[in-house]
């Protein structure tokens, strides 16, 4: 843990520097974090404010939540810009004006109307980073539309976020990264893709982790293939085991289990680094992202940021197998997935 404590600074301490906060403000990037009220959504919102990028946050209204949360988030950006230039006038720069957006990540519909009104106000999205996600051991359990909960937090919600960000993200000047954290070169395979995509049939909690993460891999490697989108980094992390309210769902026997193991864990702070220093910041920074096979598609990296591989089972088929099932799905949304 302190090893990994190290190298998390070392990467804070390479990116968050003077000249990288001013150019984030001069060139007013945005960011979009979607699920930034806890664990690591919150974390990387923050991390982003401290680079001085605009967050627009994304989550579940709440008495409250709003104005909590934009709170943090100009804290946060203050706080960097104080430590930063430390006394050098830091009180005559303007610090980005955060904003959120409440949003029902469990339904698709309420993804499209929350990514037309961000657009709608910000036309050129620099950064999206998905982290929202559900731990429980429930079987398939339909959202209104149809669709298991966890599938949809996991990975349609997703789907619908880039594609709903997709003109504001093609618009952007300055590398810009679509980050989805989930279990990127962790998951294995799920078999039934063709013959059960929903997982109606061979629902259980390995399926639905394995599935979500195949589908990710999948479908963000859809889009980084698209010649429309050669601008665009599209990355499938996995952040690995970090200390947060993970699990708050499992009954109370699970539950406790996990928060006795939860003080190994690293500070979702730490993870953050490992998740946002190697991708966004690297390559704001001029750095280049790198692959275990050099060739093009989707970024799968690991909890320390190091570069993880895809599945043997990944390929073109099974490619355009799921984007053919995700743009159907999107389709009943009310999505237009052929812009």
């Amino acid at each position: 843990m302190v090893i990994s404590l190290l190298k998390a600074n070392a990467l804070r301490a390479k990116y968050l520097t003077k000249q990288a906060y001013q150019n984030t403000l001069s060139k007013k990037l945005t960011a979009v974090v979607c699920s930034p009220t806890s664990g690591i959504g919150q974390a990387c919102a923050i991390r982003l404010a401290e680079q001085g990028y605009k967050v627009i946050a994304i989550g579940r209204e709440k008495p409250g939540r709003a104005e909590a949360v934009k709170e943090q988030l100009t804290k946060a950006s203050q706080t960097a810009l104080d430590s930063i230039l430390q006394g050098e006038g830091g009180g005559n720069v303007d610090t980005p004006k955060h904003e959120f957006y409440p949003c029902d990540a469990f339904s698709l519909s309420s993804i499209k109307q929350t990514t037309e009104a961000i657009l709608e106000k910000h036309p050129v999205i620099d950064v999206l980073v998905m982290t929202q996600g559900m731990a429980t051991t429930q079987g398939f359990t339909p959202t209104p539309e149809g669709n298991d909960e966890k599938m949809t937090l996991h990975y349609y919600s997703r789907m619908a976020m880039i594609q709903g960000l997709l003109p504001g993200l093609r618009k952007s000047q300055n590398s810009p990264v679509v980050l989805s954290v989930l279990s990127g070169g962790v998951h294995s395979v799920y078999k039934y893709y063709k013959e059960d995509t929903l997982l109606k049939k061979h629902y259980s909690i390995a399926n639905a982790a394995n599935a979500a993460g195949f589908y990710n891999d999948l479908c963000l490697d859809h889009y980084a293939l698209d010649s429309r989108n050669s601008n665009i980094s599209f990355i499938h992390s996995s952040p690995g085991f970090v200390n947060t309210n993970w699990g708050t769902e499992f009954g109370v026997v699970l539950r406790s289990m996990v928060r006795a193991l939860q003080p190994l864990g690293r500070k979702a702070s730490e993870c953050a680094e490992y998740l946002l220093g190697p991708t966004v910041f690297a390559l704001s920074h001029g750095d280049t992202l790198l692959k275990v096979k050099d060739e093009g598609g989707v970024y799968i990296y690991g909890e320390n940021g190091q570069t993880k591989d895809l599945t043997k089972e990944h390929g073109k088929e099974a490619r355009e197998f799921i984007w053919d099932h995700t743009k159907h799905i999107m389709e009943k949304a009310g999505f237009d997935t052929n812009n």
